[in-house]
Order: C-alpha cells, then sequence, then structure tokens
C-alpha cells in the first residue's frame, strides 16, 4: 500500500518534469514563447515542494500518521493519480508527433 501510494505521488514529479522538457523541446522547434510559459507553469510540483522545505513542513505527504491509540498508530496513505499531468504529457506527445511528421511546419 505504501508502495503504491509513493509511486503514485512520485510519478507527479516524473510526469512534470517530461511536460517541461517536452514544452522545451516545441519552444525549440516552434520559437513562440507560449511554449515556455507552459513549461514554466509546469514546475508548481517543484515549487511546492519548495515552498514546504522553506516552510518547515514534511516534504513528502502521501502518508499521513494519525494519533496513538490503544498502541497503533492509524496510518492513512493519499492515492492522487496524476491525471492532470498525464494528459498534458500525452497532449505534448502528440505535438511533438507532428511536428517530427511534418517537416514545413
Amino acid at each position: 500500500m505504501e508502495l503504491i501510494a509513493a509511486i503514485l505521488y512520485f510519478s507527479n514529479y516524473a510526469l512534470s518534469a517530461i511536460a517541461v522538457s517536452l514544452a522545451v523541446i516545441l519552444f525549440r522547434r516552434y520559437r513562440n514563447c507560449g511554449w515556455l510559459i507552459l513549461a514554466g507553469a509546469f514546475t508548481s510540483p517543484f515549487l511546492f515542494l519548495l515552498m514546504r522545505w522553506f516552510s518547515g513542513h514534511r516534504l513528502f505527504s502521501y502518508k499521513t500518521v494519525g494519533p496513538v491509540v490503544d498502541g497503533a498508530a492509524s496510518v492513512t496513505y493519499h492515492y492522487d493519480i496524476p491525471g492532470f499531468y498525464l494528459a498534458v504529457v500525452i497532449g505534448l506527445l502528440f505535438f511533438i508527433r507532428d511536428f517530427r511528421h511534418d517537416p514545413s511546419a
């Protein structure tokens, strides 16, 4: 259970990094500043991680440990599927595929 929660949590960062790199590739191809703005928007998970680090909160929040009752602590795992970043990466891959098949662009 903990492994699945950790994989889903860290896949958010991996997909975000992939989206940033694909947006930079598209900027280098089309020379449109909109791709760089899009790449900057996809750095938000990393910015939130830095804000948690500077504020002293826990860095990785895929698990919450509750109070100890009768000698046992309650542990809650958060299964957050990164659907948004998954859809973005798939969409950007379609853009990359289109410009590789269309040399006139």
